[in-house]
């Protein structure tokens, strides 16, 4: 079971944009947004809550991936420890 770090940083929506593909985003998101890391792996704009290491998790299932748009979906199923 990985344990990678995942954590967080705040920036600026305009260097955000930079960076970040912000369709998703909700509208009232704000001008300073939250930066969710994991581990050295991936980094995304988020405003939902996450763990602090990717231990805490436990077992998962992949259900489905996609690609479209130049965007990669993982979707996953979390199993009961």
């Amino acid at each position: 079971r990985s344990n990678l770090p995942v954590t967080e940083e705040f920036m600026d929506r305009r260097e955000a944009e930079r960076l970040f593909n912000l369709k998703r985003l909700p509208d009232d998101a704000g001008e300073t947004l939250r930066i969710v890391r994991v581990g050295g792996y991936d980094a995304c704009p988020c405003i939902g809550p996450h763990v602090s290491r990717t231990g805490e998790i436990g077992a998962f299932r992949i259900i489905s991936t996609t690609f479209k748009e130049g965007v990669s979906r993982v979707r996953f199923r979390l199993s009961p420890t």
